[in-house]
C-alpha cells in the first residue's frame, strides 16, 4: 500500500507541474503545440485528473500474450553513449552486455557510426569496436548498426569489415545508412556536397561495390591522375557474402529499394506510428520478392527502447528521466532543419514531452515487465517485424541496463520456446500418423 500511495503522489505531482505549463501557454502555442503532437502521432494530454486517468487506463488496457508459433529474434543495440564522458571504462557496459548477449542466446549486437556529437559521440567507428567485441565473444553476431557508406570509401569498409570477420570467425554484418546531418558530410571523400545531395544514390552504388570486393571480384577504380586500376580487397573474409540491412525510416521509397536490392532493413518505432511501420514493411517485402529474391529470406530488424523489470510501475519511474532526456536530444537535433519543435517553447516542449514519454512507455517500447512488453512483441509480430534491436544505453545507469538484461533474457525465452512449440506440432502429428 505504501508503495501504492508513493506512485499516486508522484503522478499527482507530476501531473500538477504539468496543469502549470499547460496554463502558462498563449492560445498560439497551444496550437503550434497541438499540430506538432498530432504531427508526431502523439495524443495531448487531459489537463484535469490526467494522472488519474492514465493510471485507470493503464490498469485497464489489455495485454496480449505470447500465441503458440510466435516467433522473435532479439539482439542488444547501442546508439546513445556520451563520447564527452571523462576517465576510463567508457566502454564497459557495451563490452560486459556483449558477453552477456552471447551467453544469454541473443543473436546479435550492433554498434553505431556518430560524429560530432556528445549524443553517441563514443561510436565514431563501429569496426572499430566490433573488433573488440570479436575476441570477446564466440556466437553472436557482430553488426554496424549502422555504417554511414556515403562517409566511406567502399574499399576501406569491406577491408575493414573482413578484418573483423577473420577475427570474429565469420560474424559479422553491417546495416548501411545513407547519413542525414549535412556536418557528417565533412569527412566524406570528394565533394562532401554533392555526396550529401545524392547520399541515398551513393549508398546503394557502394552496397553492391562491397558485395562484388567481398566476393573476391576485383572492381574499377580511378587513380589519382584520372586513369583507370582494377583493385581486390584483402584480407579474404570468412563469409562468401556479407550480411547487409538498409536502415531505413521516414521514406517509403527508401524501404522499397531495400527491398529491391535483396537487403534486409532495419528500422525503428521512433518518429513513426506502427500503422505506418506496417504499410512500409509490407512495401519491402512486396519489393524484395517483386524483384526476384527468395521471399524467405527477406528480414525486418525494428530498434526498440528496452528496459525489463520486475515491477511495471518501478520501471517507469527508472526510465522517466533518461528516457525523457534521450527523447528531448532526439528532437532537439531536428532544430537545424526547422522542425515544429524548434518553434516550440521551454513550456511546450515540457508538455509534449511528458506526452511523449508517456505514450512511449504504454506502447512503443520494451519497458516494464516481460508480461506488459509481451504485448509489444506481439503487436511487432503482427507489421512483419522478425527482430527486435533493443536499444539499451539511452541513459540509465550501466548496473540498471545489466539488471535489465537479465528480464529481457526472460522475455526472450519465451519466444525461443516457440521453436519447441513447433517441435511439438510435429512431433505429435507423426506420432498421429504413426497410429493412422
Amino acid at each position: 500500500m505504501a508503495a501504492e500511495h508513493t506512485n499516486t503522489d508522484t503522478e499527482t505531482a507530476q501531473t500538477r507541474k504539468l496543469q502549470e505549463r499547460l496554463s502558462s501557454l498563449t492560445p498560439e502555442q497551444r496550437a503550434v503545440l497541438e499540430r506538432s503532437m498530432r504531427e508526431r502521432g502523439v495524443k495531448a494530454p487531459a489537463a484535469v485528473d490526467a494522472g488519474k486517468k492514465a493510471g485507470a487506463d493503464r490498469a485497464a488496457a489489455p495485454r496480449r500474450t505470447r500465441r503458440p508459433g510466435s516467433t522473435m529474434d532479439f539482439s542488444l543495440f547501442f546508439f546513445s553513449g556520451d563520447g564527452t564522458a571523462a576517465g576510463p571504462g567508457k566502454y564497459d557496459l557495451l563490452m560486459e552486455s556483449a558477453r552477456f548477449a552471447d551467453a544469454n542466446g541473443f543473436s546479435g549486437i550492433w554498434v553505431p557510426e556518430r560524429h560530432f556529437v556528445d549524443f553517441g559521440g563514443l561510436y565514431p567507428n563501429p569496426s572499430v569496436l566490433a573488433a573488440a567485441i570479436a575476441v570477446q565473444t564466440r556466437r553472436i553476431q557482430i553488426r554496424a548498426g549502422s555504417c554511414v557508406l556515403p562517409l566511406h570509401h567502399p574499399v576501406r569498409v569491406a577491408e575493414e569489415w573482413a578484418v573483423v570477420d577473420n577475427l570474429s570467425g565469420g560474424r559479422v554484418a553491417i546495416a548501411a545508412a545513407s547519413g542525414w546531418h549535412p556536418d557528417d558530410f565533412l569527412l566524406a571523400p570528394g565533394d562532401g556536397q554533392q555526396r550529401y545531395a545524392q547520399r541515398k544514390e551513393v549508398m546503394f552504388e557502394a552496397i553492391g561495390t562491397i558485395q562484388r570486393l567481398w566476393a573476391g571480384e576485383s572492381v574499377e577504380l580511378r587513380r589519382a591522375d584520372g586513369s583507370a586500376q582494377s583493385v581486390r580487397t584483402l584480407p579474404r573474409p570468412l563469409q562468401a557474402e556479407l550480411p547487409v540491412w538498409v536502415a531505413a525510416q521516414g521514406s517509403p521509397e527508401t524501404f522499397i529499394k531495400a527491398g529491391e536490392a535483396g537487403a534486409y532493413l532495419l528500422t525503428g518505432l521512433v518518429a513513426q506510428r506502427p500503422a505506418d511501420l506496417k504499410d512500409k514493411i509490407a512495401a519491402y517485402r512486396e519489393a524484395f520478392a517483386g524483384a526476384g529474391h527468395d521471399p524467405a529470406r527477406a528480414k525486418v530488424t525494428a530498434m526498440v527502447h528496452t528496459f525489463l523489470d520486475s515491477d511495471d510501475e518501478s520501471a517507469r519511474e527508472i526510465v522517466r528521466e533518461p528516457l525523457t532526456g534521450y527523447l528531448k536530444t532526439f528532437l532537439a537535433q531536428q532544430d537545424s532543419f526547422g522542425s515544429e519543435y524548434s518553434k516550440l517553447s521551454e513550456a511546450e516542449r515540457d508538455v509534449m514531452l511528458n506526452a511523449t514519454f508517456d505514450r512511449y512507455f504504454d506502447t512503443l517500447a520494451l519497458l516494464g515487465t516481460p508480461d506488459k512488453c509481451e504485448s509489444l512483441i506481439e503487436d511487432l509480430v503482427d507489421i512483419g517485424v522478425d527482430e527486435v534491436a533493443c536499444l539499451v544505453d539511452f541513459g540509465l545507469a550501466p548496473g540498471q541496463v545489466l539488471k535489465g538484461l537479465e528480464h529481457l533474457t526472460e522475455l526472450s525465452g519465451r519466444y525461443r520456446a516457440a521453436d519447441a512449440d513447433a517441435d511439438a506440432v510435429a512431433v505429435a502429428a507423426a506420432a498421429e500418423g504413426e497410429h493412422l
